[in-house]
Formats: C-alpha cells, sequence, structure tokens
C-alpha cells in the first residue's frame, strides 16, 4: 500500500502552500485534489491582499492578517525564484469610496483603531480623491485610503505555488476524490480515494468549502460555500491607480490590464451559476464610483465558492483525532493567509506548537 509522511487534501492554495512548506522541510507529501490544482476559489479570486481595509474589528483574525502581510514579499520572492513564474504582486493601495454619510462613519470608526495599532489610513476629501485617482468621478461623501495593502494576480500565483510544490518533491494528484478517511482507534491512518488506499500517519484537510466531506469528517466543520461572481474586463493599462472598492462593489485593475470587477456574497449551495442580479449589482456598484469603467470591453465572467464560517474565522489546527488537522475557512482572506497558515501549520504538524496561539481558529470550537 502506497505510504506518505503527510497526505494534503485539496490543491487550492492554501493546500499548496502547506504542502510545499512540509517538503521543504524534509517531508513525504502526496497531495490530493478532486479536480485541477487551484480550479476552485484559489482561481477565481480577484487577488486583492487586504490586511486592513475589510476588517472591521481588532482580534485574532487581524492579527493573523498582520502576520502574513509581513511574510508576503519574502514568500513571493521564494516561489518565483522556484518556480520562474512572475506573479505580479505589488503595493498598489486600496481606496475604499463612501458613498453616504453612515458608510463615511463607519469607516472613521475602523480608522481611527486602526491608526492606533500604527498602520496608515489616510482620510481623503472628494478633490483629494480625484486627484490620486483620476478614475474617479462619482458622487462621494469621502474616501479612506490604505496605502500598504497590496496585490497579486492569483491566477499566475497557483502557477507558480504549484512548480515550487513539484521543485520541492510534492506528489500533485489530480482528479482523485476522497472516499473517505482511514481511522483506527483514535488515530488516523490514512485515506481512501477511487484509486485505492494511501496510508500516512498526517492527514490535512485543506477542502475549502467541501471541507465538510459530505458529512463524513469524523469531526463538525460548519463550513458552507459563499459564491461571489466576477466581471473580467479588457482596459487600457493604468486606467486605475489603486483597488477601489465600494459596499456594493470593487474593481481591481491586474499589470496585464485587465480589470476585474466583483464581488457578490451568497449562499446558494454548490450552484455555481452567474445571476442578473449578481451582474447589474456589481455593475452597478462600480459605475457609482467611475464611468471610466463603460470604456471598458467585457471579455468572461466566473463564479466561484469562498469557504464561510458563521463566526469568519478560518479553521486552523488539531481535531480529536491524532494526526487529523484542519486549515479551512478563510473566506475571502485565503490568498492573502496562504504562507502564514502553511507555516504555522507546518509548525504544529511538525514540533505540535505554533508561533501563534491558534485557539481562537481551533476546529473543536464547533463541539
Amino acid at each position: 500500500m502506497p505510504h506518505a509522511d503527510v497526505v494534503i487534501l485539496g490543491g487550492g492554495i492554501i493546500g499548496c502552500a502547506l504542502a510545499e512548506e512540509l517538503a521543504r522541510r524534509g517531508q513525504r507529501v502526496v497531495l490530493i485534489e478532486r479536480s485541477r490544482i487551484g480550479a476552485e476559489a484559489s482561481s477565481a479570486a480577484a487577488g486583492i491582499l487586504a490586511a486592513q481595509m475589510d476588517l472591521t474589528t481588532p482580534g485574532p483574525l487581524f492579527e493573523l492578517c498582520q502576520a502574513a502581510r509581513q511574510l508576503y514579499p519574502r514568500w513571493v520572492v521564494h516561489l518565483e525564484r522556484r518556480s520562474g513564474v512572475s506573479v505580479g504582486y505589488h503595493v498598489c493601495g486600496i481606496l475604499y469610496l463612501a458613498m453616504t454619510g453612515r458608510q463615511a462613519h463607519a469607516m472613521e470608526g475602523r480608522a481611527r483603531w486602526q491608526r492606533k495599532l500604527g498602520l496608515r489610513v489616510e482620510r481623503w476629501s472628494p478633490k483629494d480623491v480625484r486627484r490620486h485617482e483620476p478614475s474617479v468621478d462619482g458622487r462621494i461623501t469621502r474616501g479612506f485610503h490604505f496605502p500598504t495593502e497590496a496585490q497579486v494576480d492569483n491566477v499566475r500565483l497557483m502557477q507558480a505555488l504549484a512548480g515550487a510544490c513539484r521543485k520541492a518533491g510534492v506528489e500533485l494528484r489530480e482528479q482523485m476524490p476522497v472516499r473517505r478517511l482511514l481511522v483506527s482507534g483514535h488515530a488516523v491512518r490514512g485515506i481512501q480515494t477511487d484509486r485505492g488506499d494511501l496510508t500516512a500517519r498526517i492527514v490535512v484537510n485543506c477542502l475549502g468549502s467541501w471541507a465538510s466531506m459530505g458529512g463524513t469528517f469524523p469531526i463538525p466543520l460548519p463550513v458552507e460555500p459563499a459564491r461571489g461572481q466576477i466581471l473580467a474586463f479588457s482596459a487600457p493599462r493604468r486606467l486605475l491607480r489603486h483597488a477601489l472598492m465600494s459596499e456594493h462593489a470593487y474593481a481591481v485593475q491586474h499589470e496585464d490590464g485587465r480589470l476585474l470587477v466583483g464581488s457578490t456574497v451568497e449562499f446558494a449551495g454548490f450552484e455555481k451559476a452567474l445571476t442578473l442580479a449578481g451582474m447589474y449589482g456589481m455593475l452597478s456598484g462600480a459605475q457609482q464610483m467611475s464611468s471610466v469603467l463603460n470604456q471598458c470591453t467585457f471579455l468572461e465572467a466566473w463564479a466561484g465558492f469562498r469557504p464561510y464560517t458563521k463566526d469568519r474565522l478560518p479553521i486552523l489546527g488539531k481535531t480529536s483525532l491524532h494526526g487529523l488537522f484542519v486549515a479551512t475557512g478563510h473566506f475571502r482572506h485565503g490568498i492573502l493567509l496562504a504562507p502564514i497558515t502553511a507555516k504555522l501549520m507546518a509548525d504544529l504538524v511538525l514540533r505540535d506548537r505554533a508561533s501563534v496561539d491558534l485557539t481562537p481558529f481551533s476546529p473543536l470550537r464547533f463541539r
């Protein structure tokens, strides 16, 4: 029977990042993916690395995002060197546009506590906004600029990460659904797949929205898919200087000129559909920010599933079965949190401790 030190379930950015980290630390890692590497949320995202803008309160998730942001530049350099793929990482800032007094008031409070923590948030008048971002011509009340936020081309990032996995010796097995876990007593012993059994002393569930394994996972994992729809356009390069966000939409432009407008948050099960209501809402929100988007040419649209938990915290840590771990539920922050998740989970798997207290994220909190 084939054997590995560690089996990773799920070939999204979290699973691939952890697999690559563990392989570089000397483990024989097999990654199992039911479809293609990066086929779901990791490639469907827009690549915005928001460590501040959309976090409403301080706390464990906010601190985890700050740790991830510190790791990101070095992680990107590592992946690009290992794979030869440029991932389009750059710090361009996020500009949040408040259209109403209520929205401005809410963001003022967020900016206040973040500044107290030593983070940069700039408060711009409508005139300031148009000077720094000429594309904005909508009726706005206030702008809030988060200058240290970044973005990445997440599709190229997944290509680089897959290449780095292979370079590190990770065995990537695609098109291989998992039937069930192999358990003996109070310990996991491996997995059963359509192509036979695979034994391992460690199994890590990185299955994203599918983490409950159809209800067969041995502990409760209340993760559900939050559908997001995104529209892609061809646009002149540098049409936008920043990633633009409002309460109803965002617009972000990659270095190759592609401009993405998103995104919805819908709870419709695993129905990966594009809807008229969703597309209309995104376009209306984008047009409220800028009429220059009317110059863009439509390319394509898609939908994907973000793994969502009710408390909006990821699930990271040990389960009640020896050797069984979970790393999922990252919702909007999977692309950002990939390097810190890989580091902390690898530490936990190999040393039985992590440099960050993972108690708030424990899988056992749902018992």
